[in-house]
């Protein structure tokens, strides 16, 4: 266990030494500034009180932190995270492979299963850091700005959902809300992960990834798969926003984490095997 935990401090060392690692961070701060920006001068919060106003609340009681910061999540996390979890997911194989370190790597007495594990859980921490940084950086935005207290105010379109909550209550839902969505982006990182088991180059893996996340979020908002949607990926992601109805359905939330889970599972399994099968020492 001690040689493990060692060997996956390293590949996190390695995996942080990149550069290209540092965009997803660097590129969410510059999207907050942004969305502030927009909200200052660009009327985005006369839109914001309208829509308050309309359901017969205060705006000044739920124009607070959680809110600004849940509006920033739900603009960035689900297109723009899967960009540069995709980015991590395939390179941190294929990469390698490219530029011929597993001849080198290989020599050492570790398994091709375990040396895919450990990069692997290099990946799905770096999905949680990531989104994790997202929403707390997000918070002490409208921390900054809007101060400490106040209510939440939650719409969404998909899931269809508009409530108001009190501000403890509302800090545990948004807590809860986001451990789920940071559990539910594994699902584009592991599929990053497993084009990047195949002989290709990075970027293809990439790109691979990403086309399956668009095709996937596309074919389910033209709406034609409506009586098969439990077949789409997107779907179980989306699911991580229940957590804010106001009677959370925790079966259909459960459900869809354990399909991502399977789908994790699933991916990883079939990578390794198409990964023992490669020749990697000629």
């Amino acid at each position: 266990m001690t040689l493990f935990l060692h060997q996956w401090k390293s590949e996190l060392l390695k995996l942080f030494a990149r550069r290209r690692t540092y965009i997803g961070f660097v590129a969410f701060v510059a999207l907050e500034l942004v969305i502030w920006l927009l909200f200052e001068f660009l009327n985005g919060e006369k839109r914001l009180a309208w829509l308050i106003a309309r359901q017969g609340q205060s705006f000044e009681q739920y124009d607070s932190c959680l809110t600004l910061a849940f509006i920033i999540i739900g603009l960035s996390v689900l297109l723009l995270g899967a960009i540069y979890l995709a980015l991590v997911g395939g390179d941190i194989v294929a990469k390698e492979g490219e530029d011929g370190h597993y001849r080198l790597l290989l020599v050492r007495p570790i398994s091709r299963a375990r040396l895919l594990g450990i990069k692997y859980l290099s990946c799905v921490g770096y999905t949680f850091l990531l989104i994790q940084f997202i929403v707390w950086t997000s918070f002490l935005l409208g921390l900054i700005l809007k101060g400490w207290g106040g209510g939440f105010f939650v719409a969404t379109l998909d899931p269809a959902i508009l409530e108001f909550y009190p501000w403890d209550e509302g800090l545990r839902r948004f807590v809860l809300s986001t451990l789920l969505v940071s559990f539910s982006m594994t699902v584009v990182t592991s599929i990053a992960f497993f084009f990047s088991c195949f002989p290709m180059k990075p970027a293809a893996a990439t790109i691979g990834a990403l086309t399956y996340f668009l095709i996937d979020r596309i074919v389910r908002e033209t709406g034609f798969m409506d009586s098969y949607d439990q077949f789409l990926l997107t779907k179980h992601i989306s699911a991580w926003a229940l957590a804010l109805k106001a009677e959370i359905p925790w079966a259909v939330i459960l459900r869809s984490m354990t399909v991502i889970a399977a789908v994790n599972l699933s991916l990883f399994v079939l990578g390794t095997a198409f990964f023992q099968s490669r020749d990697l020492k000629s």
